[in-house]
């Protein structure tokens, strides 16, 4: 007997983090995205920026981020949902200020390479002794412990090193070099988010926190962790194009058309490979959908095929045809197509992910001036306006510099 659901509700106001706080010491994107996630969705996120003047604080843009320019207007979505305060952490005041902070936290995020929060006085079991039910998150490249603990890296290592570069790369190719979305935001700030979400179920049931170790490398082999497991059954290696979901498979694969762009198909199934076969003119390579050894034939057929017509004619005519097609497009092209599909409220800005029934969670807006709030924290931690005088002209905090 089917248990009787609960009648629809409307959505209430904030998000399901409501009432959460989260201390964010990320200098860089991983992290910042771990905490923008948990911001969306209704935490009360606390960002320390280092001074505005000095390297770490620069919020690093590179010339094709818009360089200067995003610096000087904070134009990085990763800034929002947040306040921002900026502490010099190298001061005394400053340091007490960040441990106070942590110690009314319900999360700590940090994304220093490991023992530079130890050093500082705001190690996990220095916070913990003092907030025993503190979440603290630590994020790296390599996690806290092991030979790799202290080794440099980006995101283009980490997936080197997962070997899911070589699993995006054909025989004789040079690899090509995905935007860092893979290991920053999947393998770390997902994971990171997943871990703390998961810690704070925990500490629901224990009254204790926990330390969350993540590790952007370790996460992307989580990821990959299906693959041994065909590998033990006998699939063949993906790396390389080796793989039937890495371009072994010609009815996996992109195409040319006719006007220099490309098409992606992922007809596996046997019925969309028929409706594909079919639709493309080829009905005598329908029984060739498991017979590896006419592949190359399928491959050559459908690639001289694709290049007869442009793009935009084969989407038209595989419209209606129940196979599994799109487009290869740019990045550019693809957000302007999610606002065009009303996946974005405005241009470049999303609404909380994921989207929850009962909530009406909505992204706060972007921080453009690191410190912005830095006078409304400290009030916030009791300090008069004479001791938040003292810390600004010290030096050990800023307000922002418009």
């Amino acid at each position: 007997m089917t248990a009787p659901t609960e009648p629809p509700h409307a959505a209430g106001p904030g998000g399901p983090l409501t009432g959460l706080r989260v201390l964010d010491l990320c200098p860089l994107a991983p992290g910042q995205f771990t905490t923008m996630l948990l911001g969306d969705l209704g935490a009360d996120v606390v960002t320390v920026e280092a001074p505005p003047s000095t390297r770490e604080g620069s919020r690093i843009a590179m010339p094709m981020h818009g360089g200067a320019q995003a610096r000087r207007d904070g134009t990085n979505p990763l800034y929002r949902s947040r306040r921002s305060i900026v502490l010099n952490l190298k001061t005394p005041g400053g340091l007490d200020v960040a441990r106070r902070l942590a110690v009314e936290s319900d999360v700590f995020v940090e994304g220093f390479r490991p023992g530079v929060c130890e050093r500082l006085g705001l190690g996990y079991d220095v916070l913990a002794a003092a907030n025993p039910g503190l979440v603290y998150c630590s994020l790296t490249g390599y996690g806290q412990t092991g030979e790799l603990a202290q080794h440099a890296g980006h995101d283009l290592n980490y997936v080197a090193e997962s070997g899911l570069l070589s699993a995006t790369t054909r025989p004789g190719q040079r690899p090509g070099i995905p935007i860092n979305i893979a290991a920053d935001y999947a393998g770390g700030g997902l994971m990171a988010a997943f871990g703390i979400l998961a810690a704070l179920q925990g500490r629901g049931s224990t009254g204790r926190g926990s330390h969350v170790d993540v590790s952007m490398y370790e996460g992307l082999l989580g990821l990959m962790q299906v693959v041994p497991t065909w590998l033990a059954a006998g699939a063949p290696d993906p790396s390389w194009g080796g793989g039937l979901l890495s371009g072994a498979c010609p009815f996996y694969d992109c195409y040319q058309t006719a006007d220099e762009r490309w098409i992606s198909v992922g007809a596996m199934e046997p019925k969309f490979y028929l409706n594909l076969c079919v639709a493309l003119g080829h009905p005598q390579l329908v029984d060739a959908h498991q017979d590896t050894s006419r592949w190359d034939e399928v491959r050559a057929a459908f690639t001289e095929t694709f290049a007869t017509a442009s793009l935009d004619d084969w989407l038209k005519r595989l419209a209606a045809v129940d196979t599994a097609v799109a487009p290869v497009v740019s990045v550019a092209e693809a957000f302007e197509t999610a606002h065009q599909r009303g996946l974005m409220p405005a241009p470049g800005r999303f609404g909380a992910i994921p989207r929850l029934s009962g909530w009406q969670a909505e992204p706060g807006p972007v921080v453009t001036h690191a410190g912005t709030h830095t006078r409304e924290v400290l009030g916030q931690l009791g300090l008069g306006t004479d001791a938040i005088n003292d810390l600004i002209s010290t030096g050990a905090a800023q307000e922002a510099l418009q």
